[in-house]
């Protein structure tokens, strides 16, 4: 019945595009963005009570330790991404962004893949996106790996919060389609192959846990854990998977003013899937969702059932050039709870200084609170820590599409002591 509905909408969409819209022409784009990155980051550890055999402690050690992945300061080519997109006016569109090497993104550890697509997806029908609204009640069906519905549009700095990090950073493979109720109002329903659920440290690197470096009685990491939090990771294939389906649902309403110099973008969605015994992930031995929760050596979270649920809302503002946004997001783990939030304002000044563009400062507040706890001697307790991260910064818009943006992140941790895993980043990004 779902496939059926999903293929009426899509024959409706592309009949009204053709009957209405001949007159569109077809356009191609490309862009080429390439980010490096000078980062630093502050080192620190912590012991851990888990009953480590011995073969599963590094040479030189008596105990094993989450510590920051890679401490002192770096100088990295982190992102290399090239995004092709085709379009029929706004009525068709079909898009592709591969990423080469993006070490900040690798997923779940540094040894995933270096060469992978983002983004690869066909939409018939008109989509608008941000503060857009069409000129009427309007379809669009979108089919393949794109973001998810409530990802901000948009990011003031290179850094990501703890509820982005945790809730949507990653896309999914799914099949979306949704419209408008005239101008403003807007929906979405979604049937995807759901993120698995694994582990990362919240700051630029992701920690490196369950990769062959760590084989038991070979133990010689590269890259340390880090204090990893849970989080929706990226699905593995490009491909519909129908073994644990998640169906999603989004309400929203969008408005500004005809001059466009203020608007605002709000949605509340939720999703539902049941949690896999194990996923495997590329780049790490250990499991993904039911199985990371379980631990090992019998030592598990407290989890009941396999019900994956999140609920929540997204908000994204604009007055002249200022920029708020905000999400909250609450989520059910087989019996678990947790929920984060986070605030990001900035304001970009137009400048016209020699080559500099524009300068925008900015703010991020975010926070990841755990309704549950574990037992002291799981292999990870920083899973249900409660965690406050603040990000600030500044972007300079420089010509030829070249920006600089220089970071610091604080974090305020309810860990077994204080711990200082602050890290400053400078990115430079050239678009082209």
């Amino acid at each position: 019945m779902l496939r059926k509905s999903f293929a009426l909408l899509t024959l409706l969409v592309a009949c009204s595009a053709i009957s209405l819209h001949a007159q569109d022409h077809w356009t191609f784009k490309h862009r080429f963005e390439l980010r490096a990155n000078l980062r630093d980051s502050h080192e620190e550890r912590l012991a851990l009570r888990f009953p480590f055999p011995p073969n599963f402690i590094p040479p030189g050690q008596t105990q094993v330790f989450l510590a920051t992945p890679d401490e002192g300061t770096h100088a990295e080519l982190s992102v290399v991404n090239v995004q092709l997109d085709l379009e029929y006016g706004k009525w068709l569109g079909a898009r592709a962004k591969v990423h080469f090497q993006d070490k900040y993104r690798r997923n779940p550890t540094s040894t995933d893949r270096q060469i992978d697509a983002d983004e690869l997806f066909i939409r018939v029908g008109e989509k608008p996106e941000f503060l857009e609204r069409p000129a009427g009640t309007s379809f669009f069906a979108l089919f393949g790996k794109a973001p998810k519905m409530e990802r901000q549009p948009t990011r003031l700095l290179e850094s990501y919060g703890l509820a982005a990090t945790s809730f949507n950073r990653f896309e999914d493979v799914q099949v979306l389609v949704g419209g408008t109720v005239g101008r403003n109002f807007y929906w979405r329903a979604q049937a995807a192959s759901g993120n698995p659920l694994f582990f990362r440290d919240p700051n630029a690197l992701a920690g490196d846990n369950g990769t062959n470096d760590r084989r038991p009685g070979d133990v010689h990491p590269k890259l340390q854990s880090g204090f990893p939090i849970l989080y929706n990771a990226e699905t593995e294939g490009l491909f519909f998977s129908t073994n644990h389906v998640q169906l999603g649902e989004g309400l929203g309403y969008r408005w500004q003013r005809d001059d466009e110099t203020m608007g605002f973008d709000v949605l509340l969605f939720h999703y539902k899937r049941e949690l896999a015994d194990e996923e495997n992930l590329t780049g790490t031995f250990y499991g993904g969702d039911l199985d990371l929760l379980n631990g090992t050596f019998g030592i598990s979270l407290p989890i009941k059932g396999d019900r994956k649920e999140e609920w929540g809302s997204r908000l994204y503002s604009e007055w002249r050039g200022a920029t708020l946004i905000g999400q909250f997001t609450k989520q059910h783990l087989a019996g678990l709870q947790r929920q984060g939030w986070e605030a990001e304002g900035g304001y970009k000044f137009n400048v016209a200084f020699g080559p500099f563009e524009s300068v925008q400062p900015a703010v991020r507040v975010s926070g990841l609170h755990n309704r549950f706890r574990g037992p002291a001697n799981f292999v990870d307790p920083s899973v249900w820590w409660n965690w406050k991260k603040v990000d600030y910064g500044i972007r300079i818009g420089l010509a030829h599409n070249i920006d600089i943006t220089v970071e610091h992140a604080k974090h305020s941790i309810t860990a077994a002591r204080k711990l200082d895993v602050s890290e400053s980043l400078l990115t430079v990004r050239v678009r082209i």
